[in-house]
């Protein structure tokens, strides 16, 4: 299997079904209300709805990511300042940006993954890799989340 696939394979697992380790994020998505994804769990916390509109823009600043389009750098103040976008139409949006990176993924030139990513010190293999990663982590984040909401309601 070539690398480019099982990067793919791996963000589709996490993203869409067949995680490993628990529900993906599609799955636990499909378990939220509108009302649920606005409410932080604490103060000063992030809600799912904030949560899942940070993986948004990182999946669409990897997504835009190529040799004429250096990956804007990090800034953490302006991670978490997008206005924020309402929930079903993040969904719709995170579904719509979840495909064409995963399309991107699965057929990025192998020859091209130890290319250096324009404005960053590693390759694109190590961005790919990273944004599962990254998407993991985050869906875990909103998996906690889930559950406190939900036994604040038992």
């Amino acid at each position: 299997m070539r690398q480019t696939q099982r990067i793919a394979d791996s963000y589709r697992a996490a993203t869409v079904k067949a995680a490993w380790y628990g529900p993906s994020l599609d799955e636990l998505l499909a378990r939220i209300s509108p009302e649920l994804a606005m409410t932080p769990p604490v103060r000063g916390s992030h809600s799912i709805s904030e949560l899942l509109q940070h993986l948004l823009l990182w999946n669409e600043r990897i997504r835009n990511t190529s040799d004429s389009n250096s990956l804007p750098p990090w800034k953490p103040e302006q991670d978490w300042a997008e206005p924020p976008i309402p929930w079903n139409e993040l969904v719709s949006r995170w579904s719509q940006s979840r495909e064409l990176l995963e399309e991107k993924i699965r057929n990025f030139p192998i020859e091209d993954l130890a290319k250096q990513v324009p404005g960053r010190n590693y390759p694109y293999e190590t961005m790919f890799n990273g944004i599962v990663e990254h998407t993991i982590y985050h869906s875990g984040q909103i998996a906690m989340v889930l559950s406190m909401l939900q036994s604040r309601s038992l």
